[in-house]
C-alpha cells in the first residue's frame, strides 16, 4: 500500500515554523514647568516571543511572508507593535514553515516593551498568493492561481489570545512561544473540485508552552554581518536589519570557513560575516553555541549543513538533508537538499551533549523528518560529526501496551504484536517498529506523556488511558495515528519515546442521516453520519456504516465547521471558515435530492465514563450545486 504520512489523513503538510518577534518602545520624560516635577519613564522589560512548527513529509517548501506583529495589553487593549518588516527589503519577513522544526528563528531579541500584562498577539501576513512558495516532496511548485487565503480580518491579521496573560516584568526578559498549527485539518487544505486544484491556507495560530529547559530551545542559525565584537560578546545584523548580540563563553564551538578549520573569538571582527547557532539562557540572553565566520556570507550556509533529513541510503552511507541557502547579500534565502557522505569515523551525539557512538551504522537511526546540523572534513562532503537535533517518528500505531508501543504503515490493516526492544528504520522503510516509553525517574523533563494533538495541557502520564484510546479507536475501525517525540537512551543504545501525539482519525466519505442538534451535555451536540471507515476500505470493503460524532462549541478544543460550496455552473468556489455555531444546524442536515453533500470529519475518542465517544476537530461540508 502507498505510505500515508500522518499529515495526509488531513490533505495538508505539517511543517515548522519558530521565530522570536520583539519589539522596541521609545519612551521620553517631560516637564510641565519648573515647579512641576518630572515624569518618570514607565517602567520596562524584556520580551522574547518564538512561534515554532514541526516537519512535513510532503512539502519542501511552504513560506508565507510575516508583516508585524503587536501585543494587546489587557488592561486598556491598546496595541503595541513589536515587530515590523522592512518593506523595502524582499526578504524580510519570510519564513519557510517546513524548515522550522524543533528551533526557533528570531526577527528580533530583547527590546524592550512597557512592564504589564498583554492578552493577546497579532500577526500581520501578506496574503497575496504570489508571495508565497509552496513547493511538494517532488519538487513541484504550486502555482499562485490555485491559492486561495481565507483571510476573515481583510487585512491579513491573525489574532492568537495568551491564556494565561503575559506578565512583563521589570529588567527581566519575558518568553512567550506560538504555534503554526499547521497540522490542523483547516490550516492548509487541498481540494480538487470540478477538475480543479484548490489550495487554501486559512492559517491557524496557537499559544504552546515553552520546554521546561528553555536552554533547549534552540534557534535556526542566523547568518549576518558582525558589526561589534566586545569579548565575550559580539553582535551581527541580519539581512532583515535586525541586531542580535551573542554570550559566548569556552564551551562555544567557532570555525574559521575561510580556512576549513578550527577558528577562535579572536578570529571575528567588523570585516566578517557570521553565521550562529544559539540558544537560550536561563536569564532571556542568546548563547552562541557554534559560531562559524568567513569575509564572504556564501561560504558559510554551504560549509555547515543544518535542517531536515529527507532522505537515507545506507547502501551509499549517505543521507540527503534540505538545508537552507543564504545569497552573499544576505537579502535571498532558498533551500536545496545536500547529500552527507558517512564514514567509520563520522561521531553521532544527540542535542550536542548526549554521546551516540561512531561509524556508518547509525545510519539506521536517522529517517525522514529527523533534524541535524552536520560538521564537514576538509573535503566538504563527509561529515566528521553529525549531531541529531530533533528525532521524531510516525505512523498507525498497530499495538499499545504497559511497556511500549510500534507503529507500522501496513498495521492499520493487519495489526501486529508489539515487540520488545528499539529499532531504526533508515531509508525510509515502512516496516514495522517498536518504542518503549521513557521512564528515567531522574530525568523529569523527558518522563513520557501523552495527549491528542492541540491538547497539550491536557497531556498524561496515564498509559493504561492510552491503551483504552487506542482500543476504542480501533474498535470502531478507525487508524490510530500518532506522532513520537524520541529521546537517546544511553542505556540501551536506541530511542525511546517520551512525548506521543495523537492525530485526529479521519472519517472518510460520510453523509449526514440525522441533522445537528444541541445537547444533551452543554456546550455541544450531535450529529449522526453514515460513513466508510478507513480500515475497510484499506480491506478492499465500502460498507458505510452509521456513527454518532459529538461537536463541541465551549471548551478546550471547539469543533470548526467549514462550508465548501462549488457550482458547476459557474465553476466557482465559495469557502465560510468557521460558520458560525447558532448556523450548523442549518448547514450540517442530510443532503437534499439535486443537492449531494459529503462531510469529512476529523475525530478524536474522548472517555465517558467507561466507554467511549468521538469528538469533532473539524467538519467540512462540501456541496455540489447545479
Amino acid at each position: 500500500m502507498a505510505r500515508l504520512p500522518f499529515r495526509s489523513q488531513s490533505f495538508l503538510p505539517r511543517a515548522l515554523a519558530a521565530l522570536a518577534l520583539l519589539g522596541a518602545l521609545a519612551c521620553s520624560s517631560h516637564s510641565t514647568g519648573s515647579s512641576s516635577p518630572a515624569v518618570n519613564p514607565p517602567a520596562t522589560g524584556q520580551l522574547s516571543l518564538t512561534i515554532t512548527d514541526a516537519p512535513s513529509d510532503q512539502w519542501q517548501e511552504v513560506s508565507v511572508v510575516l508583516k508585524s506583529a503587536s501585543l494587546r495589553n489587557a488592561s486598556d487593549h491598546t496595541w503595541t507593535q513589536v515587530w515590523l518588516a522592512d518593506p523595502a527589503n524582499p526578504s524580510a519577513g519570510k519564513v519557510n514553515l517546513v524548515d522550522l522544526n524543533s528551533v526557533a528563528d528570531l526577527l528580533s531579541h530583547a527590546s524592550t516593551l512597557p512592564v504589564g500584562s498583554y492578552d493577546q498577539v497579532q500577526l500581520v501576513i501578506n496574503t497575496d498568493p504570489s508571495s508565497m512558495t509552496l513547493i511538494d516532496d517532488n519538487g513541484a511548485t504550486v502555482p499562485a492561481a490555485a491559492i486561495s487565503v481565507i483571510d476573515p480580518s481583510g487585512r491579513g491579521q491573525i489574532n492568537v489570545t495568551i491564556n494565561p496573560a503575559l506578565q512583563v516584568t521589570a529588567g527581566q526578559t519575558t518568553n512567550l512561544q506560538l504555534d503554526f498549527d499547521l497540522a490542523h485539518p483547516l490550516s492548509i487544505l487541498q481540494e480538487t473540485v470540478g477538475g480543479t486544484l484548490k489550495v487554501v491556507l486559512n492559517l491557524q495560530v496557537r499559544f504552546k508552552a515553552l520546554p521546561l529547559r528553555v536552554q533547549d530551545l534552540q534557534f535556526t542559525r542566523k547568518l549576518g554581518k558582525v558589526t561589534a565584537v566586545a569579548a565575550p560578546t559580539f553582535t551581527i545584523q541580519d539581512a532583515r536589519g535586525g541586531s542580535f548580540t551573542y554570550q559566548t563563553d569556552a564551551q562555544t564551538r567557532f570555525t574559521d570557513a575561510d580556512a576549513k578549520g578550527p577558528g577562535s573569538f579572536s578570529g571575528l571582527s567588523t570585516t566578517k560575516y557570521a553565521l550562529v547557532a544559539a540558544n537560550l539562557n536561563a536569564d532571556g540572553s542568546l548563547y552562541a553555541r557554534q559560531v562559524w565566520y568567513a569575509t564572504s556570507a556564501d561560504l558559510l550556509p554551504a560549509f555547515t549543513p543544518e535542517g531536515l533529513v529527507r532522505r537515507v541510503n545506507p547502501a551509499a552511507n549517505t543521507f540527503t538533508v534540505l538545508t537552507r541557502k543564504v545569497s552573499a547579500d544576505a537579502l535571498s534565502t532558498t533551500w536545496k537538499p545536500q547529500t552527507v557522505r558517512v564514514d567509520a569515523k563520522t561521531v553521532w551525539t544527540f542535542h550536542t551533549s548526549v554521546a551516540m557512538g561512531t561509524g556508518t551504522a547509525f545510519l539506521q537511526d536517522i529517517w525522514r523528518g529527523t533534524r541535524v546540523d552536520v560538521q564537514f572534513a576538509t573535503d566538504g562532503a563527509t561529515a566528521t560529526t553529525v549531531n541529531i537535533q530533533n528525532a521524531r517518528d510516525e505512523g498507525f500505531i498497530t499495538a499499545a501496551s504497559a511497556t511500549g508501543l510500534s507503529f507500522g504503515w501496513q498495521g492499520m490493516a493487519m495489526p501486529m504484536s508489539l515487540t520488545t526492544g528499539t529499532g531504526g528504520h533508515g531509508s525510509d522503510d515502512p516496516s514495522n517498529r517498536t518504542w518503549a516509553y521513557y521512564q528515567n525517574p531522574a530525568d523529569t523533563a523527558n518522563t513520557f506523556s501523552w495527549w491528542f494533538f492541540g491538547l497539550p495541557s491536557g497531556s498524561s502520564t496515564v498509559v493504561a488511558d492510552l491503551t483504552g484510546t487506542v482500543t476504542a479507536a480501533q474498535s470502531a475501525q478507525l487508524p490510530v495515528t500518532g506522532e513520537a517525540n524520541l529521546y537517546w537512551d544511553t542505556h540501551s543504545g536506541g530511542w525511546q519515546v517520551y512525548q506521543l501525539i495523537l492525530a485526529p482519525e479521519q472519517l472518510l466519505a460520510s453523509v449526514i442521516t440525522k441533522g445537528y442538534a444541541d445537547g444533551p451535555a452543554a456546550g455541544s451536540g450531535t450529529l449522526t453520519v453514515s460513513t466508510l471507515r478507513p480500515r475497510d476500505f484499506f480491506l478492499g470493503a465500502s460498507t458505510f456504516q452509521p456513527l454518532t460524532v459529538t461537536l463541541d462549541y465551549t471548551g478546550d478544543l471547539q469543533t470548526v465547521v467549514e462550508s465548501l460550496t462549488w457550482n458547476q455552473t459557474s465553476r466557482v468556489a465559495t469557502f465560510t471558515v468557521p460558520v458560525d455555531h447558532a448556523q450548523w444546524a442549518s448547514l450540517l442536515v442530510p443532503p437534499t435530492t439535486g443537492q449531494p453533500s459529503v462531510a469529512r470529519i476529523w475525530v478524536r475518542p474522548v472517555k465517558n465514563g467507561t466507554s467511549f465517544d468521538f469528538h469533532a476537530y473539524t467538519v467540512e461540508l462540501l456541496t455540489v450545486l447545479p
